[in-house]
């Protein structure tokens, strides 16, 4: 009997202690570091010339991928690591050679204006320390700036999210020079008060080195030491190499050359700094997380896309290409998913508040290194191209159509190969489009990729006119790119991912779906096609035709807003409205507003279905108009609110400043000028082309949608425009039977 209570008691006591020890640490035996390894490319890392052995066995080991940084604003450097501690969009002041309010965090003794840094914070915040070992003395400021967006930010959302949890964070590392410090590490790993528990980022980590022009290094035996001090208490540590964001700071005082070697240098010295602190670790406990939080500038003649590495190597030794439900893209994630692929590998639920999304590695059978390697230089050639293509199109619809409105002005007093010229200007424009779509079909360098375009963009303007002896030259365009448009949505939009008239990954405005430009140009394509189709015909156009055309326009809107193809909120919108003018005019040939009316409503109940294919998702791969809906369903109108707001505040800012206000200025033109002057060639198009009119009033109404409901609703507006008023002119600019 006795050895029975024997027994139990010390079972009792086992079950005991197994419960203190899984409430001291609820991580158990996960772990993670979060490795800083700033201001390289993956070219950096991947150079014969580099020696990174440590680096690469992770990357082989792992999931890899480029990670956005400038997630839609103008710099990648203004907020990164506050980004990522906050998982959403954030702000802070960094200028070169200036301490930024985001790199400002102290050990709890350094000496701060003459007394330790614990006073210093306490004195500035009235919060306490506690037993927190790192304060950061930026924090007040960087609540205030951030207050002031157009969206709802808890700065240090990673880090309370870890410490409510249970889990300890500790920040390891410096990154100062001889000109600022940069301790933005801290910014990742901080709670809500800017508050560390464990770790160590004082200049005590570093060491003197004159021959560098950085003036000092981060001394390795220390930052090991420092590391393994808190190794055994610590759940998540945030660790920063430093040497690449010091060679970072001051690149653009060497010559290309010197920044290059002293860059790999750096990579070796950080690749070794990385060996030393991962050794004596178990893989099976701790898991692996480097990322590159800025983009270095880009040296003189090189070319590539703002994406950074990001390398992770999980416990379950998960190995191909990251990718998340931010991006929907293998190979590319977001500075903003960071904070919640850290929680999720705890299986800590991430706050509403973040919008990245958790990081899953997608496997594959090819050389995950090669791929990426060929994939950062293939979004570095259509970023190039990008920057040429956007404006060269902006300034060819200009000039077209401007020429267009001085030709309606004149009307017979111009001469025939001025108007000739005019035309020929439209359908280069028209055909555009859809030669920047077809050139994303294979990698091409820039100048062939721009020759190519406009190698294509002439066939099919010269084609097209063949086709209708220049009658109807716009049709073919404007079919051929409806059509392209959907055969790519359906099939994994690999021509839209590439185009370099399509959306950036290296902006980060949109990875997936459809974006607002080839969104805007869907809209007009498919209404002046259908309208070109039925006019062409001989006869009046039958009811079951007219059914057709209705039923094609609904399925485009519905295509816009399901999640799996468009995924574009806005756009679907616009289209309901500017396909349901259409619409009305299909069921009545001079419809009254009410038709207008009850065809929106059967539209929007259309797009609301395939939209609301994703409100009742609950796993993590809902699209972000999914996440939008679920927003407002959780959090109010508020949320609503916030999002008009935002969309609405750069949507002005891309009016005030972007080429495309000026096409769509240029498109009014048009209008103005056929208004004033009434044009008889232009007046006996739209008497011979019954559809010429309805899809005219289609493309301006459904383009002012299109600017109202889109955060780059510009553009859009200007795309719709482009096609709409393009093929007006286009015909208007004929003879007198076309």
């Amino acid at each position: 009997m006795r050895g029975v209570k024997i027994a139990a008691f010390a079972l009792l006591w086992a079950a005991s202690l197994s419960c203190c020890l899984s409430a001291a640490s609820p991580a158990g035996d996960r772990k993670l570091i979060i490795a800083i390894l700033d201001q390289v490319t993956w070219p950096d890392l991947l150079s014969g010339e580099v020696k990174a052995p440590t680096l690469r066995r992770l990357a082989r080991e792992g999931g890899v991928g480029m990670m956005s940084v400038r997630t839609a604003r103008a710099s990648g450097s203004e907020g990164a690591y506050l980004t990522i501690g906050a998982g959403s969009r954030a702000t802070a002041v960094a200028l070169p050679g200036v301490t930024s309010p985001e790199g400002m965090a102290f050990d709890v003794d350094e000496a701060v204006e003459g007394r330790p840094a614990r006073q210093v914070y306490v004195s500035r915040t009235g919060w306490p320390v506690g037993d927190n070992r790192i304060v950061h003395l930026g924090i007040g400021e960087l609540i205030r700036r951030n207050q002031v967006l157009t969206y709802p930010i808890t700065l240090g959302l990673l880090g309370g999210a870890l410490r409510r949890s249970g889990l300890r964070v500790a920040c390891v590392g410096n990154a100062d020079t001889q000109r600022a410090m940069h301790r933005e590490l801290v910014a990742i790993g901080m709670d809500e008060q800017g508050l560390v528990e464990l770790g160590d980022v004082g200049a005590d980590l570093l060491m003197r080195r004159p021959n560098v022009p950085y003036r000092v290094t981060t001394d390795p035996a220390r930052l090991a030491a420092a590391f393994h001090r808190v190794a055994a208490a610590a759940d998540v540590i945030v660790v920063d190499l430093g040497e690449t964001s010091r060679v970072g700071e001051y690149a653009a005082y060497m010559p290309p050359s010197a920044a290059w070697r002293a860059r790999s240098r750096a990579i070796e010295q950080a690749d070794g700094l990385l060996a030393a602190v991962l050794r004596g670790l178990s893989q099976k406990t701790w898991g692996v997380l480097v990322v590159t939080p800025i983009v270095r500038d880009a040296d003189p003649e090189e070319r590539f896309a703002n994406l950074t590495p990001v390398i992770f190597r999980q416990l379950d030794g998960a190995r191909g290409m990251l990718t998340s439900p931010s991006t929907r893209r293998a190979g590319i994630v977001t500075n903003a998913d960071v904070a919640a692929t850290v929680l999720a590998y705890f299986d800590i639920e991430p706050p509403a508040a973040m919008v990245g999304r958790p990081m899953r590695v997608e496997a594959t059978t090819d050389d995950t290194l090669a791929r990426v390697r060929a994939d950062d230089a293939r979004q570095g050639e259509a970023e190039a191209a990008r920057r040429y293509a956007f404006r060269w199109v902006a300034v060819l619809a200009i000039i077209a159509l401007w020429a267009s409105a001085a030709v309606f002005a004149l009307g017979d007093a111009v001469p025939p190969w001025l108007r000739s010229l005019a035309r020929c200007l439209l359908l280069l424009l028209l055909s555009a489009p859809p030669a920047l779509l077809l050139v994303a079909l294979r990698p091409l360098p820039m100048p062939q990729m721009l020759g190519a375009a406009a190698v294509i963009a002439m066939v099919v303007a010269l084609l097209g006119s063949a086709l209708t002896g220049w009658r109807s030259g716009h049709a073919l365009p404007a079919v051929a790119l409806a059509g392209l448009l959907v055969y790519d949505l359906l099939r994994g939009a690999t021509m839209l991912q590439w185009s370099p008239l399509s959306y950036s990954a290296a902006s980060g405005a949109r990875f997936y779906g459809i974006g607002n430009e080839y969104g805007g140009a869907l809209m007009a394509a498919a209404i002046v096609g259908i309208a070109a189709l039925l006019s062409g015909r001989q006869h009046p156009s039958s009811g079951v035709e007219r059914f057709i055309a209705g039923a094609v326009l609904v399925a485009l809107a519905a295509l816009m807003g399901y999640p799996r193809f468009g995924a574009n909120l806005g756009m679907a919108l616009a289209c309901a409205v500017g396909f349901a003018v259409f619409i009305a005019y299909l069921r009545r040939d001079r419809p009254r507003w009410t038709d207008v009316v009850a065809v929106l409503a059967l539209m929007l109940a259309a797009t609301g279905a395939a939209i609301g294919a994703d409100l009742f998702r609950r796993d993590a791969d809902a699209s972000h108009v999914g996440l939008f809906f679920s927003n407002v369903r959780s959090q109010g109108w508020g949320a609503l609110a916030q999002v008009v707001g935002r969309k609405w505040t750069m949507n002005w800012m891309l009016v005030r400043s972007s080429l495309w206000t000026d096409v769509t200025i240029a498109a009014l033109g048009v209008l103005g000028a056929f208004l004033l002057a009434r044009p008889r060639r232009a007046v006996a198009a739209l008497a011979e082309r019954a559809w010429l009119e309805p899809a005219l009033v289609s493309c301006v109404v459904g383009g002012a949608a299109a600017w109202a409901l889109n955060d780059s609703g510009i553009v859009a507006a200007a795309m719709v425009v482009v096609y709409g008023v393009g093929s007006f002119a286009y015909l208007g600019l004929g003879d007198a039977s076309g």
